[in-house]
């Protein structure tokens, strides 16, 4: 059974069954393949591991367009579950990098999983399937921050980005459980929260009005604070990655992010050119960056996911890549000043200060939230240096504006 109108929607309705039994197969494959290569393997077995190359490589070259980037993202996925399976069976592979491990910045492929699942769950563990009266909102908001303040300062970074992503969550279930009483310009909101709890405002409304522009814009201005309802439109573009068509959209299903009789979202052409001409320029540049974060986590390695950022049309590719950054500085917050010194990435001069604006806005948004690590922060190079100062000033603008930019920094880095 089909639909013409949504091939994806009918094959996905009708056999979710087979493809939730068949992802949990695939799973369980890779740990019983890992866990009985280890068994049977002794010596080198350079010559089996060339041979499976081989055919990895041909296959990817042979494809292109949207068919490469969906086998591109399966790849590094599966790849990622079964280098988790064998360290987890015994055989540790945290010495194994991947081709770019010149500039610093590559991972292990059990670390990249490890780190976006418990990014999943801990945005999932801020939300709600009720509606959440105005009070309990800002009675949780309180409580996800007052952990990240232990001793008065936000200096534990993981930890601030944990608040922010159980609040984000949060702000997701306002969003599709809208009450009368909820709005982002209630005096009690402390202005610490307001622009993730916008971003995630803006990523449930999309989701919930199903791209509806018309819509969004009307609810946007009817229930977010002045100076932050820029910040939501960063969640429609998360949500326009979430629904695109291919495998992390099956991928999301399968993982109950979305449901499977979903409708398919805007039509992806030329960068989903003609949905975007609903919105302003500002607005579709804050889409690109929304958009840019979820890419992050639809990509195990995050040179991969620039390199196929630059294939984006030209005006999109700078706030994508800022995006990438911006959230994988706050997947591996735990590593950000490692990051900050291998931040020259080896790609153009204009994609490269992308990528450092984003980490450093990146780092200007968790200190608006939970101020304490930049402050007393001892950078151990130049650039490093350069890039911690910069984050000291684009905050201190913040503060002294009273709001911080969406999705920008004041003076960005060229």
């Amino acid at each position: 059974m089909s639909d013409s109108r949504s091939p994806s929607r009918g094959v996905a309705a009708s056999v979710g069954g087979l493809i939730k039994s068949a992802g949990r197969f695939s799973v369980a494959m890779g740990v019983f393949t890992a866990r009985q290569a280890i068994r049977i393997a002794s010596g080198s077995s350079s010559s089996a591991t060339s041979a499976l190359n081989q055919v990895s490589t041909a296959a990817r070259t042979r494809l292109a367009g949207r068919s490469r980037t969906a086998y591109g993202v399966g790849h590094d996925i599966q790849h990622g579950l079964v280098d988790a399976a064998c360290e987890m069976a015994g055989a540790s592979h945290d010495g194994q990098v991947h081709d770019h491990s010149a500039t610093g910045l590559s991972m292990s492929r059990r670390t990249c999983v490890t780190r976006r699942l418990h990014g999943v769950r801990t945005v999932a563990s801020g939300t709600l399937k009720r509606p959440v009266p105005q009070a309990e909102l800002l009675q949780r908001l309180a409580e996800y921050r007052a952990d990240v303040m232990t001793g008065g300062s936000g200096s534990d970074r993981p930890r601030a980005v944990a608040g922010l992503w159980k609040s984000e969550g949060l702000a997701t279930t306002i969003a599709k459980h809208l009450l009368p009483e909820h709005s982002w310009n209630d005096p009690a909101l402390l202005p610490a929260l307001l622009p993730v709890e916008h971003v995630g405002f803006g990523s449930g409304s999309t989701s919930f009005l199903h791209f509806d522009a018309a819509r969004l814009h009307a609810v946007f201005a009817e229930r977010c604070a002045t100076h932050y309802r820029d910040f939501s439109y960063e969640g429609v573009g998360a949500i326009l990655r979430a629904y695109e068509s291919g495998f992390f959209r099956l991928m999301s299903m399968t993982a109950g992010l979305i449901r499977f009789d979903t409708p398919e979202g805007p039509n992806p052409a030329g960068f989903f050119a003609d949905y975007l001409t609903q919105f302003s320029p500002e607005q579709q540049r804050l889409i690109a960056h929304g958009y840019g974060r979820l890419f992050a986590f639809s990509h195990m390695d995050v040179y991969d996911a620039i390199a196929d950022a630059t294939a984006f049309p030209p005006e999109r590719v700078e706030p994508v890549v800022e995006g990438i950054a911006f959230a994988f500085l706050m997947i591996n917050s735990a590593d950000l000043p490692h990051i900050l010194r291998h931040s020259a990435i080896p790609f153009e001069r204009p994609v490269r200060a992308a990528f450092q604006n984003g980490l450093i806005y990146g780092m200007t948004f968790l200190e608006w939230y939970a101020p304490g690590f930049l402050a007393p922060w001892q950078p151990q190079t130049a650039l490093e240096a350069e890039m911690v100062e910069h984050a000291r000033r684009d905050i201190a603008l913040s503060i002294a504006r009273g709001y911080p930019l969406a999705a920008r920094l004041a003076e960005p880095r060229h």
